[in-house]
């Protein structure tokens, strides 16, 4: 039954609803009962416009997974990976151990799955439900590998045509040479990978917002203990507050990068994150940004990811205030604008969300300010395998799939000035999107006089 109910999803969804509509329920007339005060009271009725969690298909639910490569008419789906390279095939797959040899787990669109691996390793594949070829050594490997594809015509693989999503690109070019040379096509894994890696399920979306949660406290925390240490007057530089959150989140049981904070002039990098040897004082009048990330130490983590902007004083300059009214006017277009679709069964691509806020910072004069995409997937890795709010790095003409997550973060910046970013969470359940980390309304002063 879960499967019946996973093909449903996948089939809508690809069919381009990302959401479902909101039917109220009919009316149903009957007699009378006579009151029956020694029965329980009956349960309350859901809410039909709650954000519910979608199931995320492992690769081990071969009924699912087939259904979702009918759906797409592909005769089935190549994981591989030699050494580690193909992180995305690694994670669905977890072979034991660390395998070093190049292995093929095939699931076709009808019948068993299959594996072929190096002997010296088939221990690690034994978890894998289908049958297993072996092989020992490059000749052997190439010979078994035709026999081993013969029948699946069109493959997925982690693959992008002209590696138009460097993160789908995964399959190194000597490999798809070895693939299509035993006449087999190649299509990209990309809806797959969305369905089974980039879905957070119930359990991811639970962990997603204990993260979530931890991230704005120890922004909090961190911001109050700063603004106590201006006041007194004591110096601080953007490194002292870095490793206060580190250790926040390691005590939370939050791993991820280091937090960025940055201060003055050092906000106008979009990339920048303080180091022992690179960090500056934070002083009076500047602005202060803070960026974190994390997801649980233990189990399968989501990642949350949240930035805060600050100014340290008792009041933020016209410039700041004004340029974060259109980073923030950007945020709060984009949240609507993927609610809304949702809501009305519409698909939309991550690049024509990026491009919107593309062209509201141009009409607004901003555009020369424009140095970063406006958002990017989160699943167990912090840039995940979902689709990104991007037509400014690459073109991700993927659909927003209900069940994924990803920041929307738009950031303006100013060349040897400033920059900021107004940075939330999201989760794009099957009756809409909902901002899982708190929402920056204003610039956070830290000084009262």
């Amino acid at each position: 039954m879960r499967s019946l109910a996973i093909l449903v999803i996948l089939a809508t969804a690809l069919a381009g609803d990302v959401s479902a509509k909101k039917v109220a329920p009919k009316p149903v007339t009957t007699a009378p009962a006579p009151p029956a005060p020694s029965k329980p009271p009956p349960p309350a009725p859901s809410d039909p416009y709650a954000i519910t969690a979608v199931p995320r298909v492992s690769i081990s639910d071969i009924p699912a997974v087939q259904g979702l490569l009918g759906v797409q008419r592909l005769g089935g789906w190549l994981l591989t990976d030699h050494g580690g390279d193909n992180p995305i095939a690694k994670s669905l797959v977890a072979p034991s151990g660390s395998p070093t040899h190049l292995w093929f787990y095939l699931i076709p669109a009808k019948g068993e799955p299959r594996r072929l691996v190096n002997a010296s390793e088939a221990s690690s594949f034994k978890h894998l439900p289908g049958t297993e070829v072996t092989y020992a050594g490059h000749v052997d490997m190439e010979k078994k590998l035709k026999a081993f594809l013969k029948g699946a015509k069109t493959v997925a693989l982690e693959y992008s045509p002209k590696a138009a999503i460097p993160a789908l690109s995964r399959v190194d070019a000597g490999t798809l040479e070895l693939i299509k040379a035993s006449g087999v096509k190649v299509r990209s894994s990309d809806t797959l990978v969305q369905f089974t890696k980039a879905v957070w399920g119930d359990a991811g979306r639970t962990a997603h917002h204990v993260a979530a949660h931890h991230l704005g406290e120890l922004r909090r925390e961190a911001l109050e203990w700063l603004a106590k240490q201006l006041a007194a007057r004591v110096r601080v530089s953007e490194y002292d507050v870095q490793q206060r959150l580190v250790k926040g989140m390691t005590t939370r049981g939050l791993t991820g990068p280091a937090p960025t904070v940055a201060a003055g002039v050092n906000t106008a990098d979009p990339t920048y994150v303080p180091t022992a040897e690179t960090t500056s004082l934070i002083k009076r009048g500047d602005l202060v940004v803070i960026g974190l990330a994390g997801k649980s130490a233990k189990g399968e983590g989501i990642y949350a990811a949240h930035t805060w902007v600050a100014v340290a004083d008792t009041a933020a300059s016209t410039d700041q205030t004004a340029l974060f009214a259109l980073a923030k006017s950007a945020r709060e277009q984009v949240i609507a604008l993927i609610d809304s679709r949702a809501q009305a069964a519409r698909p939309i691509t991550g690049a024509e969300v990026d491009r919107t806020v593309r062209a509201f910072f141009t009409k607004s004069g901003a555009a020369a300010k424009i140095a970063i995409r406006t958002g990017h997937s989160l699943d167990t890795e912090l840039f995940g395998s979902g689709t990104d709010l991007d037509d400014f790095d690459v073109k991700d003409t993927r659909i927003l799939t209900a069940g994924t997550g990803f920041t929307v973060g738009p950031g303006l910046y100013t060349a040897g000035a400033f920059g900021l970013r107004t940075e939330v969470s999201c989760y794009l359940g099957p009756n809409g999107l909902e901002v899982t980390t708190p929402s920056q309304d204003a610039i956070q002063t830290l000084l009262t006089r």
